[in-house]
């Protein structure tokens, strides 16, 4: 003899025995309703159900049942096994878009991440304790401020370089629209080129928020925020009317911080997929496949419409070499020539320029992001010969009358005093001079 039991839960014996009482007439509908707070008419439904299957119609149909949104057990067996193949070190919700893009899988992130922790594809992170900071508003027109780091990794893995390469990053505050490039360094050439080619495309923007780094600030321990001691980064923004915004700590300016870590992680995948192991080829792949469609992802909406970058004026426009380019102050010679980088330079004097250039006067020795070499005074260019030699000098020697075979010195007394006088030098311009008498 078997028994059958029955599964119910603690409302669902509440409502046996209320149904009990109701058949008995011990209660009415009203009652019933009230006790286990449903409506008078779903009690009449409950009561008809008692009458006819006793307290299996009391429990819920599906109990039994599968779940319409359980788990397709055969296409997530089958996303991990892709994942185990092809993308073992990506991350659940890259993982989870590659699935989408490449083979037309659509997972649930969440599902997706505790079925790569089970398998151990994926190792849950501990999230550290940290000071809390105040969240900063995000501008409000685009390009208001533009957020600016660099980021050393190994982009290309090793595949053709071992040592880190070096990432430039702007960030947009209002819309997050990020530009990149990839640089050799993060020095003031490197820095300039970026900003030249940024400044061509998209314009001024209205300030940049960046960090204490030798190259835009001055931040040696004895200095101070002095005016005279201004870097070449900061006196071009000035000229520019570009405002520089240094931050006191990294988390000043966390969302280029944080866009940092993003792209570290998921540039470095696309690059892998392209198999690009070169500078060259992988700015032409950031600028034309990955960054637009990583900002059409990505980006937020402005809550103003306005864009607040300014036009370059047609003067801006024409010395746009001459604002990025190094300068370095050198002082006029007596000959008119400077000496710069272990050459001389001869310096012309034109009609026009001739109040320019005079000796002690100091002149501006430009350097270009292409490697030219330019002499200018008050923004005007001078025209001047590379010499890798100094000019040499014209040395006048002393003529005074000398006999050739004897000098007579003659006292007071009249009397005659054989001398030889015998002058050395080791200056080459000057002859050795014997006198014998």
């Amino acid at each position: 003899m078997t028994t059958n039991y029955l599964t119910m839960t603690q409302k669902e014996l509440n409502t046996n025995t209320v149904m009990d009482k109701l058949i008995k007439k011990e209660l009415i509908i009203s009652e019933a309703a009230k006790i286990i707070n449903k409506t008078e008419r779903h009690v009449k439904r409950l009561k008809k159900k008692y009458k006819t299957e006793w307290s299996k119609g009391l429990i819920h149909k599906s109990r039994w049942r599968p779940s319409n949104h359980q788990l397709d057990s055969e296409k997530y067996e089958n996303a991990i096994q892709i994942i185990k193949k092809k993308y073992s070190d990506y991350w659940p919700t890259l993982s989870a878009e590659k699935l989408l893009e490449k083979h037309n899988i659509k997972v649930s992130i969440s599902t997706l991440r505790r079925q790569m922790i089970e398998n151990k594809i994926w190792k849950e992170k501990k999230h550290k304790k940290v000071k809390q900071f105040t969240a900063r508003d995000r501008k409000s027109n685009y390009w208001e401020m533009i957020q600016y780091d660099w980021s050393y990794h190994l982009w290309f893995e090793g595949r053709e370089w071992t040592e880190y390469q070096c990432l430039l990053v702007a960030i947009d505050d209002a819309t997050w629209i990020v530009t990149a490039k990839f640089a050799l360094n993060e020095w003031l050439v490197e820095t300039f080129k970026f900003w030249k080619e940024y400044i061509e495309i998209n314009w001024k923007p209205k300030s940049i928020y960046l960090d204490k780094f030798a190259t835009y600030k001055i931040n040696f321990p004895n200095a101070t925020d002095d005016k005279q001691l201004p870097t070449q980064f900061w006196q071009t923004c000035k000229s520019l009317d570009i405002n520089l915004i240094f931050a006191n700590s990294p988390q000043a300016k966390g969302r280029v911080e944080r866009m940092n870590k993003t792209l570290q992680d998921r540039l470095v995948k696309a690059l892998r997929e392209e198999n690009i192991s070169d500078i060259d080829t992988a700015n032409i792949f950031l600028k034309e496949v990955f960054l637009p469609d990583f900002n059409e992802k990505f980006k937020y909406e402005a809550k103003n419409d306005s864009d607040l970058h300014l036009p370059l004026r047609k003067d801006e426009i024409n010395n746009l070499d001459q604002y990025f380019s190094e300068k370095i102050e050198r002082v006029i010679n007596n000959d008119f020539c400077i000496k710069f980088n272990h050459n001389f330079y001869q310096l012309f004097r034109s009609k026009e320029y001739k109040y320019l250039i005079r000796p002690s006067y100091s002149v501006t020795v430009e350097k270009h992001l292409n490697w030219d070499i330019k002499i200018s005074k008050l923004w005007k260019y001078i025209s001047f010969e590379k010499s890798f030699k100094r000019p040499e000098r014209v040395h006048k020697l002393l003529t005074a009358p000398i006999k050739e075979n004897n000098l007579s010195l003659h006292s007071q007394n009249n009397n005659t005093i054989n001398t030889n006088i015998s002058i050395e030098t080791n200056d080459p311009y000057y002859k050795k001079i014997e006198i014998s008498s």
